[in-house]
């Protein structure tokens, strides 16, 4: 059973992380974002919407503070984020 897991992170990411577009990201900008969802031992999102200026946002560790979105991800009951 999968079910909804969302998640805030730069709005910039979203071309990548909903289209695979990564033509308006460095290549350190890319490696951050492929960090962040190994980290997070998740695959790309299926949706997101806006979430507003967010200072300490999910990805903080690999991303300032910036506009940001809330990515839904779909986990099923044993992956590591439904924990």
């Amino acid at each position: 059973m999968l079910r909804p897991y969302r998640l805030t992170a730069p709005s910039h990411w979203a071309a990548y992380l909903i289209n695979g577009d990564d033509s308006n990201l460095d290549p350190q900008e890319k490696h951050a974002v492929n960090s962040w969802l190994a980290q997070e031992g998740l695959g790309y999102p299926v949706s997101c919407e806006d979430a507003g200026f967010i200072r300490r946002h999910d990805a903080s560790n690999f991303a300032l503070a910036s506009d940001c979105q809330e990515y839904v991800f779909l986990v099923s009951a044993s992956s590591r984020a439904a924990a």
